[in-house]
């Protein structure tokens, strides 16, 4: 199995049996430090349905935006970032 699938798997078994302050930050660190992890902002979505007091837009999650503009944000400056190694 990929690193990114047990990753993925493991956050969404957080989001299903554990409190937010738990995996939330899990799943922002995720993002942040794994490339192109766009299975976020389906996660993202899931905790929207499971947990949420409702959508104020229709169809748009406020976790899965949130995630999704942290996403965006993140590609320009991953490109520009060099790797002192």
């Amino acid at each position: 199995m990929s690193k990114r699938f047990v990753i993925t798997l493991a956050i969404f078994v957080a989001i299903l049996f554990l409190p937010y302050w738990l995996y939330l930050p899990f799943l922002f660190l995720t993002i942040i430090f794994l490339p192109m992890f766009w299975e976020g902002v389906l996660l993202g979505f899931l905790v929207d349905v499971l947990y949420g007091t409702g959508v104020s837009l229709p169809f748009v999650s406020p976790v899965a935006l949130i995630i999704f503009i942290i996403l965006a944000v993140l590609l320009p400056v991953r490109e520009r970032l060099r790797a002192y190694v």
